[in-house]
């Protein structure tokens, strides 16, 4: 059942030219597309808000610890590493089941789906993925794809890039994050261990920008950068700041 919350944004003046919007909900984990948001909450369970969204998230039937989403369909993965993927603006259908095992998974590159095991192994797969996963040297605890590169965090919050089809090696950022994503137009995001929020300008050799605010975890999109915090807020701010 779909239920509708008629409620009014906590603005945060967090910058000059620039607020926070808080959507009503708690997640650990939120992906976004250009016209809808996807998450998953502290016991795995799964929802959906079209965007813009004001709160009227509609749970989807499965369990997943972690989403991406693409413009065209949303990948996932299971307690136990099971891959799952469904189109992005399905809630009814079932979860198409892809064979491997992942602990985090990235739908947003151009052409190819990557993903890391609990082992920190990388893998890619060229879209549409049937389950054909081709181990890419390094390791990686975290990575997002974009049109151009994946960029990925080590377990010592190291962050690299390299083409998006590693057609080349890895080269490292100057930085320290546990968490990034690649999917916005112009910047990638990053959080740090502490929770502060950074941007740098896309292909980011290390010009970092801090951000005010606290997430622990965040996505972008064309338009907008959607977060949670350690408390499972809900965050959205425009991409024109």
């Amino acid at each position: 059942m779909k239920v509708i919350v008629f409620v009014v944004f906590l603005l945060l003046p967090f910058a000059a030219n620039s607020i926070w919007e808080k959507i009503p909900g708690h997640l650990k984990q939120i992906t976004a597309s250009i016209n809808y948001l996807w998450g998953v909450d502290k016991d795995d369970d799964i929802f959906t808000c079209v965007r813009p969204c004001t709160g009227d998230w509609v749970q989807v039937a499965g369990k997943l610890m972690q989403v991406d989403a693409n413009d065209i369909q949303v990948w996932g993965v299971d307690a136990s590493g099971h891959i799952f993927w469904k189109n992005v603006d399905d809630v009814l259908g079932n979860w198409v089941s892809v064979p491997g095992i992942l602990k985090h998974v990235s739908a947003s590159g151009n052409g190819w789906i990557w993903g890391v095991t609990n082992t920190d192994q990388i893998f890619k797969c060229k879209k549409p993925c049937h389950g054909t996963w081709i181990e890419v040297d390094g390791l990686l605890n975290q990575l997002d794809g974009g049109e151009t590169y994946i960029y990925g965090v080590t377990s010592g919050n190291d962050v690299f890039r390299r083409n998006i089809d590693a057609s080349n090696p890895w080269q490292l950022i100057p930085s320290r994050l546990k968490h990034i994503t690649a999917s916005g137009d112009d910047e990638i995001f990053g959080i740090s261990e502490s929770e502060e929020i950074w941007r740098c300008k896309k292909p980011c050799s290390g010009e970092w920008e801090k951000i005010n605010g606290e997430l622990s975890q965040c996505d972008a999109t064309v338009d907008a950068l959607f977060g949670v915090n350690s408390q499972g807020e809900i965050w959205r701010r425009s991409l024109a700041f």
